[in-house]
């Protein structure tokens, strides 16, 4: 029997797929990078200037009490308050574009301008996470104190493996119990509190299952597998604890940027710090903008904000790091 020729429609010149011209159908759905959320935002100190180059915060340590004997003088015996001053500089103007021409936006039959402006919203915000973590454990490293008996923080070493077990959750338990009291003897406020913990970390918090027992206060589920609350910190998944802000050589106008501490970026297990441990200082607030390239016949999408970082209070920073 003879062999049929049967016409293929579908194919192009030249090509081998007999269904390359049929109609591709739009689903209705577009794969997006799963959003990104600011961990920082609220939980430490934000200061918007008018204009300037830097903020000044004013640093006062403690007064002394003594006795006065008859007859002697307060002059004698006074003791001015000692106090010194951090200045966070504005890094300079932080942006991310895109640029979207006439002919490709005719071309599709979908929207990515929303998706495209949310995604470089996320983006400037978590370089702001980062910025400010990067702070908060140049603080730790750094070791030293704004005035002389205010204290400092402390790298609290983590001897277990960082793994997903009980074994190292329990450690983690014991570790942020030890950071809760040698907070309280820096005088640190027991309320706004926070732990920025790695994915690793929360989770095996949940496996020690200290989190989760009612003896404990039920501050974690094994249905949700988050955690809530431990020796009175709000704990903080951060995916990106480490991650940094930008550095030196990367355009920023003052200082010297916010990297992550380069001996700790692959140890780092946990932040622990008060709300008034690192500050920011906002020139610019964020913004989005759509500008029109006629040369391109395209338009172009910009998001920017212009704000500095950096540590206020070292007595209310700890680290958690494995070894």
């Amino acid at each position: 029997m003879p062999n049929v020729t049967v016409a293929e429609p579908g194919k192009v010149q030249g090509g081998t797929d007999s269904l390359e011209m049929y109609l591709k159908v739009f689903a209705g759905e577009t794969i997006t990078a799963f959003e990104r959320a600011s961990v920082t935002n609220g939980r430490h100190i934000l200061r918007t200037i008018s204009s300037g180059k830097s903020a000044q915060f004013p640093v006062f340590g403690r007064a002394s009490a003594d006795y006065l004997k008859p007859g002697k003088s307060l002059d004698d015996i006074r003791k001015n308050i000692p106090g010194a001053e951090k200045n966070i500089l504005i890094d300079g103007l932080l942006t991310t574009s895109q640029m979207i021409t006439d002919i490709d936006e005719a071309l599709k039959h979908y929207d990515v301008r929303s998706e495209y402006s949310r995604q470089m919203g996320e983006a400037l915000a978590l370089s702001a996470d980062g910025a400010v973590l990067a702070e908060a454990a140049k603080m730790v490293v750094a070791n030293k104190e704004n005035i002389t008996g205010l204290g400092k923080g402390e790298i609290m070493q983590l001897t277990t493996a960082a793994d997903i077990t009980e074994a190292f959750g329990k450690e983690l338990v014991s570790s942020l119990l030890n950071v809760k009291a040698k907070m309280s003897q820096n005088y640190v406020p027991a309320s706004d509190r926070y732990v920025f913990m790695t994915p690793v970390g929360v989770n095996a918090l949940v496996a020690s299952l200290v989190a989760i027992n009612r003896d404990y206060g039920a501050v974690a589920t094994i249905t949700e597998g988050n955690v809530l609350r431990v020796a009175g910190f709000d704990i903080i998944e951060t995916p990106h604890l480490t991650a940094g802000g930008a550095a030196k050589n990367d355009g920023v106008l003052q200082g010297d940027g916010h990297v992550f501490p380069a001996a700790y970026a692959a140890k780092a297990v946990y932040i622990a710090m008060h709300r008034s441990a690192v500050g920011t200082v906002k020139l610019k607030d964020l913004a989005l903008e759509k500008a029109r390239r006629a040369e391109y016949q395209a338009d172009m999408l910009v998001a920017s904000y212009a704000m500095g970082h950096g540590g206020l209070r070292p007595e209310a920073v700890f680290m958690g790091a494995t070894k």
